[in-house]
C-alpha cells in the first residue's frame, strides 16, 4: 500500500514539479525519536511540521534536516552524549530515506537537488547544528561528510570548543557578555570544512566568532537561520555590519521564521515559560524537554490559549526582515528557512503545507519570479557550489605544487568522492613547448596499472566457467616451462599475477624493455626455462612482469583470440573505456597523445616518443594499456561503485579474490612511516593495504618516461587518479602521499613538499645511495681489454658483440638496439657508458671464466627491470 500511495505522490510531484520555482529550507530540526517513534514517521502526516506528505502538499522540494545535540558540559561524558545523539539522527535520516526511495532522495550536491526537482522528488540533505558533536575530534567532520553533512553550525545556545555562542549559558560556566571568537580547534574545523567543500554555518555564533570565521575562510560562508537584527534587536539575529561583511565574501543569510527573533513580545514568551514548567511537572520530569513534552496534549492545548492572548508573528512580520536584510545585503545573498521542528513557526507558515503562502507573500511585496527562485534555493545552491569549488581549489595547489616543484611536462588527475568524480585536474602539455594542453582525454601509458586490467580480463574468463585460477598453466601453454621443472608443472594460472614464481625481481625484463627491441611472447615462454630462481617457489614476493604476459597468452589460448583483441572486447567495451588503447593504432587517428619526457640540459626532453604507428608491443598484459583521465575514472568507478550493469559484467563474487590478498608482501620502513601500515600484500593484479587505519587497494605505474597511480579506498567509495608525462617517481609518489592524507588523515595538513623533503632526506641520508663512485672512469682500449672482446650469447636474450669501433671498444645487443655504448674501465673493472639516456643504470661487465661474462648494475639500488643478473654470456667467436 505504502508504494501505491508513494507511486500517486510521484506522479501527481512530477506533473507539478515546475510550478513553483525550487524551494529549499536550510534548517528543519527531527527529533531524537525521529523515524523510531510512530508519531515522528515522516512518512506520515502526523505532528511533525516537516513530513513528506506536508512537503508535496506545500510544494517544499527540498530541506537540511539537521543534526543538532544541546549544548552540554566539555567533558569526556558531554562529548560522548553528544556523539551517540549525533550518530542517532544520521541513522534516522538514512531510515527515512530507506523507507519512502519513491518521495524522497539524498542530495550531496547541488546538482542532485535540481535533477531531484526535475523528476517530480523531494530532496534531503543534512546539516550539522552546533559542532559540539564532533566530540572535539576533527576526523568526526569528515564522517559527517561521508554521512552527507554539507554545512557545519559552529555553535548553539552555550559557548563551545570550536566559538563563543551568541546567547551564551551561566549554568556552564559562561559570562553572559563573553563575545568569544574562534578556538584553535574551531579554527581547524573551518579549514578541514573548506577543504571537504563544506558550507561554515555561523548561525547561534557569537558576533566576534562570525568576524573569525570571514577572516579565515576561504570560502563563502552561511547563515542557515538567522534574521535581521536591525528589526528586532535579539543576539541570534545579525546586526546589518555582518550582514554586509558575509554578503561581501558572497554568502548567504538565511532568513529565518522564528516568532521571537521576528517580534518581541516578552508576555508571550513568560506564558509559554511557565507552560513548559507546568507541562514538565506534569510529566514528572525536573526539565522540560521539547523532544518529549512539546506534542503531550495539555502542551498543544496550552499553545492554543497563549496564542488567543498573545498572536505569534506573522508572515508580514517575517516578510520585514527579508526586505531589510535584501536591502542591506542584496537580493543574491539572502535566503529562507523556517527552524521547523524546532521553534519555528508564524501565522500563516505554520508548517511545510503553508510553504506556498511564503512565495505568494513575496510576491505580494514586489519581488520578481527571478529574485523569489534566488531566495527560495537559487542563492544557497550558488554558496554550495562556490564552496565545493573551493576545496578544487585547495586541491590545485597540490596539484600545482608537484608541477612546480618536479617541473612536470603534463599531468592529468581526478579524484572520486563517495562513489561520484568530484575534481579533476589536467595542467602542461603533450610535449613540451608544443602549445598542445594535455585535457581530460589526453592519453597516457598507465604502465603496471594495465596489470588489473589483466586480471580482470581472467576474471571475466573465470566467471564464464572458461578458466579457474587453480589451473595448471600448461593446461592451456603446453610448451610453457620455466628452469624447474617440478615448477612448470605445479604453477597455477594464479601464481602468474602474484608475483611468487621465485625468480629474481624483474626477471628477464630485458626481453620487454628498452622498446624497441624485436623479442616475441614466443621468446618470453622459451626465455623463462633460462631464469634461474632466486627463491623457492611461493616463498615470498618479487615482482615480475614477465609472468604477466604468459597470463595475456593463458588468456588468448581460453579466449580464442590475441590478448589485445580480448581486452577491447572484454574489459574496455563493455566498461565504456572508449579511448583506452593496445596493441597497434594510429598516433594522428587516435590523436591527443601524452609524450614521455625526461630532464634534459634543456629542460624536459621527449624520451621514446611514439612513431606515428605505434606497434603492438610485447608487455602489453604487463604494463601496455594506454588511456586518458576519463576512462581512468571510469575504470575506478566500476571497482569503487559499480552499477548495476558493471555487476553483471563481474559480479561481487569473482571481484572478491582481485582484492583479497593473495600473496604477503614486507612493509617498508615509508609505508610504515607515512601510513601507519601494519598490512600489506598483493591481490590479482592490485597492491592491498592499511592506511590510517582504512583499507587501500593501490597500484602504480613507471615505463619510459610516464609514471601514473591508482589509488582507492573501498569502504569510503573513494580514491583518486594520477597520470604524468614526466616529471620522476618521485614526482608522483610525493602527490599521491598528499592526496591519499586528504582521505586518511584529514586532520591533518599535508602537502607535496613534506613528501618531497620525506623523499630527498631519505636519498641523502648516510648509507642510502650503495652507488660506487666511477668518476675516474676512463675509455677502454681494445688492447687492455683485449679479455672481453668476442661475440657472447646468452641463452634468453641473444648475442651481444664487445668489439672495437672508431671511438674506442663498443657494445651492442643485437636483438635489442638500444642498448649500445662504449666500454669504459674503472680501476681494473669495466662497465658499458651507454649511448641513450633511455638506458638509466649501467652494468659492469666482469669475467666468472675466461669465455663467460656476467653483468650486474653499478648502482645496484637501480630500478630492476635493468636485469642484468641474470644474463650469463658464453663467448661464441671472436669479433668480425
Amino acid at each position: 500500500m505504502r508504494r501505491i500511495l508513494g507511486l500517486g505522490l510521484l506522479f501527481c510531484a512530477a506533473a507539478q514539479a515546475q510550478d513553483h520555482p525550487l524551494t529549499l529550507d536550510t534548517h528543519v530540526d527531527i527529533p531524537l525519536s525521529y523515524m523510531h517513534d510512530a508519531k515522528f514517521d515522516a512518512g506520515k502526516d502526523g505532528p511533525l511540521k516537516v513530513d513528506l506528505p506536508k512537503m508535496r502538499r506545500g510544494g517544499l522540494d527540498a530541506a537540511f534536516f539537521v543534526i543538532y545535540v544541546e549544548q552540554g558540559p566539555l567533558t569526556p561524558a558531554g562529548y560522548a552524549k553528544a556523539v551517540a545523539q549525533a550518530a542517532r539522527k544520521y541513522d534516522a535520516i538514512d531510515l527515512m530515506l530507506k523507507r519512502y526511495p519513491e518521495w524522497i532522495r539524498a542530495a550531496r550536491t547541488p546538482a542532485e537537488v535540481r535533477a531531484n526537482k526535475a523528476a517530480g522528488r523531494l530532496s534531503a540533505m543534512i546539516g550539522i547544528e552546533n559542532g559540539y558533536s564532533l566530540g572535539h575530534d576533527l576526523k568526526r567532520l569528515d564522517a559527517a561528510y561521508a554521512r552527507g553533512a554539507r554545512y557545519i553550525g559552529l555553535a548553539h545556545v552555550g559557548n563551545n570548543d570550536l566559538c563563543g555562542s551568541s546567547l551564551p549559558r551561566k549554568e556552564l560556566g559562561d559570562k553572559v557578555d563573553s563575545n568569544l571568537g574562534l578556538t584553535d580547534f574551531g579554527r581547524k574545523v573551518v579549514e578541514r570544512a573548506n577543504a571537504l567543500g563544506m558550507m561554515v554555518d555561523v548561525s547561534h555564533a557569537s558576533d566576534a566568532c562570525v568576524r573569525d570565521v570571514l577572516a579565515l575562510s576561504k570560502a563563502p560562508i552561511i547563515a542557515s537561520h538567522s534574521s535581521s537584527r536591525a528589526i528586532t534587536d535579539h543576539p541570534r539575529n545579525l546586526p546589518d555590519d555582518l550582514l554586509a561583511a558575509i554578503a561581501a565574501k558572497d554568502g548567504v543569510v538565511q532568513a529565518v521564521a522564528y516568532k521571537e527573533f521576528l517580534k518581541k513580545d516578552p508576555e508571550r514568551a513568560a506564558a509559554e515559560k511557565a507552560l513548559q514548567t507546568r507541562v514538565a511537572r506534569e510529566a514528572g520530569d525536573k526539565e522540560y524537554d521539547s523532544e518529549k513534552h512539546d506534542y503531550l496534549p495539555s502542551y498543544i492545548e496550552g499553545m492554543k490559549a497563549i496564542q488567543r492572548e498573545h498572536p505569534l508573528a506573522t508572515l508580514d512580520d517575517f516578510m520585514d526582515h527579508v526586505q531589510h536584510m535584501v536591502k542591506v545585503a542584496g537580493i543574491d545573498h539572502v535566503g529562507i528557512a523556517s527552524d521547523f521542528d524546532g521553534g519555528g513557526e508564524i501565522t500563516g507558515w505554520m508548517d511545510a503545507s503553508e510553504t506556498r503562502n511564503v512565495t505568494a507573500a513575496l510576491k505580494r511585496r514586489g519581488f520578481s519570479d527571478q529574485d523569489i527562485a534566488k531566495l527560495w534555493g537559487g542563492n544557497l545552491l550558488r554558496v554550495w557550489a562556490a564552496d565545493e569549488a573551493a576545496s578544487a581549489a585547495s586541491l590545485d595547489a597540490l596539484v600545482d605544487e608537484a608541477v612546480s616543484r618536479y617541473r612536470v611536462p603534463g599531468i592529468a588527475v581526478g579524484l572520486i568522492q563517495d562513489g561520484k568524480v568530484a575534481y579533476t585536474r589536467t595542467a602542461g602539455e603533450l610535449v613540451a613547448g608544443s602549445g598542445h594542453k594535455v585535457d581530460g582525454r589526453t592519453l597516457f601509458k598507465i604502465a603496471s596499472n594495465s596489470k588489473a586490467m589483466t586480471t580482470a580480463l581472467l576474471a571475466r574468463l573465470v566467471a564464464a566457467g572458461k578458466l579457474r585460477w587453480d589451473d595448471p598453466v600448461t593446461e592451456y601453454l603446453p610448451d610453457f616451462r620455466m628452469n624447474d621443472p617440478w615448477v612448470t608443472r605445479e604453477i597455477q594460472v594464479r601464481d602468474l599475477v602474484i608475483h611468487n614464481s621465485g625468480l629474481r625481481e624483474g626477471a628477464g625484463d630485458l626481453m620487454l624493455w628498452p622498446e624497441p627491441n624485436d623479442f616475441t611472447r614466443k621468446d618470453i615462454l622459451a626465455g623463462l626455462a633460462y631464469l634461474k630462481p632466486e627463491h623457492s617457489f611461493r616463498s615470498r614476493y618479487a615482482y615480475d612482469n614477465l609472468l604477466y604476459v604468459v597470463a595475456g597468452e593463458v588468456a588468448a589460448a581460453v579466449g580464442g583470440a590475441p590478448y589485445e583483441t580480448l581486452l577491447r572486447r572484454e574489459v574496455f567495451e563493455p566498461l565504456g573505456l572508449a579511448r583506452c588503447q593496445v596493441g597497434r593504432w594510429s598516433r594522428d587517428g587516435v590523436g591527443n597523445v601524452a609524450q614521455p619526457h625526461r630532464q634534459g640540459e634543456r629542460g624536459n626532453e621527449v624520451v621514446n616518443g611514439d612513431p606515428a604507428t605505434v606497434p603492438a608491443i610485447t608487455s602489453a598484459a604487463a604494463g601496455g594499456v594506454r588511456c586518458d583521465l576519463d576512462d581512468m575514472l571510469r575504470w575506478a568507478g566500476n571497482w569503487l561503485a559499480p552499477d548495476a550493469a558493471q555487476l553483471a559484467w563481474l559480479d561481487a563474487a569473482h571481484r572478491e579474490p582481485l582484492w583479497s590478498i593473495q600473496n604477503p608482501m614486507p612493509v617498508g620502513k615509508r609505508r610504515k612511516a607515512w601510513n601507519d601500515t601494519h598490512l600489506y600484500g598483493y591481490g590479482y593484479g592490485w597492491r592491498l593495504a592499511d592506511v590510517d587505519g582504512q583499507w587501500s587497494v593501490s597500484h602504480t605505474g613507471t615505463l619510459s618516461g610516464m609514471y601514473s597511480t591508482v589509488s582507492l579506498l573501498p569502504e569510503r567509495r573513494s580514491g583518486f587518479v594520477i597520470l604524468m608525462n614526466g616529471g620522476s617517481e618521485d614526482a608522483r609518489d610525493a602527490l599521491a602521499a598528499a592526496l591519499l592524507k586528504r582521505f586518511t588523515a584529514p586532520g591533518e595538513a599535508h602537502t607535496v613538499g613534506e613528501y618531497a623533503d620525506r623523499i630527498a632526506a631519505e636519498a641523502s641520508a648516510p648509507g642510502a645511495s650503495r652507488a660506487p663512485d666511477t668518476s675516474s672512469r676512463v675509455a677502454a682500449s681494445a688492447r687492455e681489454a683485449a679479455s672481453m672482446l668476442g661475440i657472447w650469447r646468452d641463452p634468453w636474450f641473444g648475442e651481444v658483440s664487445i668489439c672495437p669501433g672508431k671511438e674506442g671498444v663498443r657494445f651492442t645487443a643485437a636483438r635489442s638496439p638500444v642498448m649500445t655504448g662504449m666500454l669504459e674501465r674503472v680501476g681494473t673493472r669495466y662497465l658499458v657508458q651507454w649511448n641513450s639516456p633511455r638506458m638509466d643504470a649501467e652494468p659492469w661487465l666482469d669475467l666468472a671464466a675466461p669465455d663467460q661474462l656476467r653483468l650486474t648494475k653499478v648502482d645496484p639500488d637501480a630500478d630492476f627491470s635493468n636485469d642484468y643478473e641474470d644474463l650469463a654470456f658464453t663467448r661464441v667467436r671472436a669479433c668480425p
